[in-house]
C-alpha cells in the first residue's frame, strides 16, 4: 500500500464510480455529520482530484452504479425540505454524465431508501434491501431500465436487510450478508435469477458481516 492525494473533503457515507479510468467521488456526510453534495474526480496517471459538477441534492448513504459511461446515483439520505438539520430517505435518482459535467434527474425508485445495494446486471440496476422512512428495513427488489427510464418490481429477498453487499456473477446478482432490523448481522447469501424470476439461497459468507462489499473478478 501506499499513500496517495487526500480527497478535498473529508467525509464518510459517500459512494464511489469508475468511469474512463477516473474515479468519483460522490456526496457523503461531512465533518459537521451534514450531508454534503460534493463530488470530486481522482485520475490516477497525473494522481491529482478535480473538482466537478456537484450533486443537485445533498445525500449519504447512497449508491453510485455505472451504465454507458454514465453514473447513476440512487437513494440514500437527503436533507428534510420542513428541516435542513434532519435527514430523510429519498427515492430520487440522479444521472452524472462526465463527459458533460451535467446531472440529470431521472425516473424515481418505487421505494425510497438508504443503506442499500445496487448491481449492474445486462445494462439494467438492481437494487436491494435498505432502511424505510418508517425505520424499518425492507426485502424489496427493483430493476431500473435506463434505456426505457422505468422502474419494475420483482420477487422480495427473502430476508430484509441493509448495510449488504451485491454483486452480479454469471448473468445472477448475488446478495451478501447486511444488518437485520434488531441490529444483528448475518451471514445469509441470497442468489436471484432473472431467467427464473427468483430467489436461492447459497452458502454463507463464514462470518456475520455488514457495512461491506462485493465485487465480481
Amino acid at each position: 500500500w501506499q499513500p496517495l492525494p487526500s480527497m478535498p473533503t473529508a467525509r464518510y457515507s459517500l459512494a464511489a464510480a469508475a468511469v474512463a479510468g477516473t474515479v468519483y467521488a460522490i456526496g457523503g456526510l461531512d465533518t459537521d455529520y451534514k450531508s454534503c453534495e460534493a463530488v470530486e474526480a481522482y485520475d490516477p496517471v497525473s494522481s491529482a482530484w478535480t473538482l466537478v459538477a456537484s450533486l443537485p441534492v445533498a445525500r449519504s448513504s447512497h449508491t453510485a452504479t455505472v451504465v454507458g459511461g454514465k453514473i447513476y446515483v440512487l437513494g440514500g439520505l437527503q436533507p428534510n425540505p420542513d428541516d435542513e438539520n434532519r435527514l430523510i430517505e429519498t427515492d430520487r435518482v440522479d444521472v452524472y454524465d462526465p463527459a458533460a459535467d451535467s446531472w440529470q434527474q431521472v425516473a424515481a425508485m418505487p421505494t425510497a431508501r438508504r443503506s442499500h445495494s445496487a448491481s449492474v446486471l445486462d445494462g439494467k440496476i438492481y437494487v436491494t434491501g435498505g432502511g424505510l422512512l418508517s425505520r424499518e428495513y425492507t426485502d424489496a427488489l427493483e430493476v431500473y431500465d435506463p434505456a426505457a427510464d422505468t422502474w419494475t418490481t420483482l420477487a422480495s429477498l427473502g430476508q430484509s436487510r441493509a448495510y449488504h453487499a451485491s454483486a452480479a456473477v454469471k448473468g445472477k446478482l448475488c446478495v451478501f450478508g447486511g444488518e437485520l432490523l434488531d441490529g444483528s448481522r448475518t451471514n445469509l447469501v441470497e442468489v436471484y435469477s432473472p431467467a427464473a424470476s427468483s430467489w436461492a439461497r447459497a452458502a454463507d459468507v463464514p462470518a456475520a458481516i455488514h457495512q461491506s462489499a462485493a465485487v465480481a473478478l
